[in-house]
C-alpha cells in the first residue's frame, strides 16, 4: 500500500533540522527571483545591456520562481496536515480558517496592489484537502490531469461547439469572444492608466472590474496552474525529496534533467509552432495543444532544476544552510516579505504612487537592494520574535486565538508548534 500523508516517516530532526530549513532557503530564493521579475516588469528603456538583461530574466526567471513559490506553498499546507495528523489533532476547521484569512490577504494583494497570486492560492488550497490522503500513484495521475486541464478543456469545448453549432458558426463565436476579451483588457488597461493619474479610488475600482472579468473566465475554474503546483508540492513531500534527499538523489537528478529538457523544448516549440490547418477546427486545436505539450511540457519546470540543485547542495554539505542564511531568514517571513514587496512596487512605480521610472538594469539593482534590506530586517525581527508579523497573524487566525510571538530561547522539540513556519 502507498503511504498516506500522515504516515510519512517523521522524527524530531525533521521538525527542526536542516531538512526543514532548506524549505526556508528555497522560499527566500523564490522571493528573490520574483523580485527580479517584478522589477523587470516595472522597468523600461535602457540600452543593449538592458535588453540583454531583460532577455535573461525572460529565459531563466519568468514563471520559474513563481512556480517554486507555488510548490512550496503546497508543501507548507501538506506539512501542516502531516504534523496535525501525527499529533492526532483535527485540523480541517483550522485549515479552513487559514484559507479564509488568505482570501482576505489575497483580495488586498489583488485589488490593492494588482497581484493575484495569493487569492489564487486561497481558492485552490480548498480542493487540496481532498488529495492529501490519495496514494502516490493517484497523485501522479492527478498532477498530469491538472497540468493538462486547459488543453483537455480547449479540445473538448471545441469539439462540443462544432457538434452543436457547426464548424463555421462555432469559429465565428470563438473569434467574437476573443475579440470582446481583448477589447475589455485594452479598455481596462487604458482606464487604469487614466485613473492612475488621478485618484487611487479610481484605480481600485478599475482593478475590481478586472477581477470580475478575470474570475468569470474559463481558465479561472481550471486547475492548470496553481493546483498543479500544490499537488507537486504534496507529491514531492510524499516522495521524501525535502526530508530525505540523500535517499532520492537519482529521482532529484532526474527531475532536474526533466526541468532543463522541458524548458528547452518549450522554447523551441514557441519559436517553431506547428502549422495549423484552417479546417477542421478540432484538429487545429489539437495541433495547437500538441505544440504546447498538452500543458505537460512547460518552461516553468526549470524550477525543478533550481530546487533540486539547492536540495542536493544542502544534503551534501549542511554548511550551505549557513552560507545561504540570508535566503533562510527571508523565507521564514515569506508572506510578510511578499506583501512588503508588492506594496513597494505599487507605491513606487505607478502613476498614483511616486511614478519612478527605471531601466531594467536599474531595476535589477533596486531588486537586489530591496531583497538585502528584507533579509536584514527578517534577521533582526526573527532574533526577537518567533514569527514574521503576517505569519503570526495568519497563525493566530488559524488557531482562533492569539499565538505567542516572543522568541523562545529554549524551544522544546516536543512542542507541536516548534519549527512550523506558518
Amino acid at each position: 500500500m502507498h503511504p498516506t500523508l500522515g504516515s510519512i516517516r517523521q522524527n524530531k530532526t525533521d521538525l527542526s533540522g536542516s531538512r526543514i530549513r532548506v524549505l526556508d532557503v528555497l522560499r527566500g530564493i523564490a522571493l528573490l527571483g520574483m523580485f527580479l521579475v517584478h522589477f523587470k516588469d516595472y522597468s523600461s528603456g535602457g540600452g543593449e545591456l538592458d535588453a540583454l538583461y531583460h532577455k535573461i530574466v525572460d529565459l531563466f526567471f519568468e514563471e520559474r520562481f513563481w512556480a517554486m513559490f507555488g510548490i512550496l506553498f503546497g508543501v507548507s499546507f501538506a506539512i501542516q496536515f502531516q504534523r496535525a495528523e501525527a499529533r492526532g489533532e483535527r485540523y480541517v476547521a483550522k485549515y479552513l480558517r487559514r484559507i479564509a484569512a488568505l482570501v482576505v490577504l489575497g483580495f488586498i494583494a489583488e485589488a490593492g496592489f494588482d497581484f493575484n497570486v495569493l487569492l489564487s492560492y486561497a481558492v485552490w488550497g480548498i480542493p487540496l484537502l481532498f488529495f492529501r490522503k490519495w496514494s502516490t500513484r493517484a497523485l501522479i495521475v492527478a498532477v498530469v490531469l491538472s497540468a493538462a486541464s486547459w488543453s483537455i478543456y480547449s479540445i473538448g469545448r471545441t469539439a462540443y461547439g462544432v457538434a452543436t453549432e457547426g464548424e463555421q458558426a462555432y469559429r465565428i463565436e470563438r473569434d467574437s469572444v476573443a475579440t470582446k476579451n481583448a477589447a475589455f483588457r485594452k479598455a481596462n488597461d487604458a482606464a487604469r492608466d487614466v485613473a492612475s493619474s488621478s485618484a487611487y479610488s479610481a484605480v481600485f475600482w478599475a482593478r475590481l472590474q478586472h477581477m470580475r472579468w478575470f474570475y468569470s473566465q474559463p481558465f479561472s475554474f481550471l486547475p492548470v496552474n496553481t493546483l498543479t503546483l500544490f499537488l507537486l508540492g504534496l507529491l514531492f513531500l510524499r516522495l521524501g525529496i525535502f526530508d530525505r534527499p540523500e535517499e532520492h538523489r537519482r529521482l532529484i537528478v532526474a527531475l532536474m534533467l526533466f526541468g532543463v529538457v522541458s524548458w528547452g523544448v518549450s522554447i523551441l516549440l514557441s519559436r517553431n509552432p506547428p502549422v495549423t490547418p484552417r479546417s477542421p477546427i478540432v484538429m487545429e486545436q489539437f495541433l495547437i495543444r500538441l505544440g504546447n505539450g498538452f500543458g505537460l511540457i512547460r518552461p516553468m519546470w526549470l524550477t525543478f532544476t533550481y530546487m533540486g540543485a539547492v536540495v542536493l547542495l544542502v544534503a551534501n554539505n549542511p554548511d550551505w544552510l549557513r552560507r545561504l542564511s540570508a535566503f533562510g531568514y527571508t523565507g521564514r517571513m515569506a508572506l510578510t516579505n511578499y506583501m512588503i514587496q508588492i506594496a513597494i512596487l505599487d507605491l513606487v512605480f505607478t502613476n498614483h504612487g511616486l511614478g519612478v521610472r527605471l531601466t531594467p538594469l536599474e531595476g535589477f539593482l533596486a531588486a537586489v537592494v530591496l531583497f538585502l534590506l528584507d533579509a536584514a530586517f527578517s534577521k533582526w525581527w526573527l532574533a526577537r520574535f518567533r514569527y514574521g508579523p503576517l505569519e503570526w497573524l495568519w497563525r493566530s487566525i488559524t488557531y482562533a486565538r492569539w499565538q505567542p510571538i516572543g522568541r523562545d530561547r529554549t524551544p522544546r522539540h516536543d512542542d507541536p508548534t516548534y519549527g512550523e513556519r506558518g
